[in-house]
């Protein structure tokens, strides 16, 4: 029963982290910026890495979207939308003082509140 208790108190945790989340329920797609934070292969071993990374960005930002995702081949987790480079460029040198030398600005499809 331990390991139920455990995975119900992660789900629990899991729900309160999305309801805790700014999320605007109005949103609109355009080009923009996101830091790519990580990026791995594709196997079981960069999927845990990348949502490690989101995990442990979500604590560290967490009025920042942040996303894990597959596009193959890769795993990668990205955090942010930002509509100009030099919001983006703030955000890689807060990330990449943390440690995570690898990360780089990506541009793309960014989702922005009404």
């Amino acid at each position: 029963t331990t390991d139920k208790t455990d995975n119900i108190a992660r789900q629990d945790a899991d729900t309160t982290a999305l309801t805790d989340k700014k999320v605007a329920t109005r949103t609109y797609k355009t080009t923009g910026y996101r830091v790519q934070v990580y990026a791995g292969g594709n196997s079981r071993k960069d999927r845990m890495n990348a949502e490690q990374t989101g995990n442990q960005l979500r604590m560290l930002f967490p009025n920042e979207a942040v996303y894990t995702h597959f596009y193959s081949p890769r795993w990668i987790c990205r955090i942010g939308n930002y509509r100009t480079y030099e919001e983006a460029h703030n955000m890689l040198q807060e990330v990449k003082r943390l440690g995570y030398d690898a990360a780089t600005i990506v541009k793309g499809r960014i989702s922005v509140p009404y």
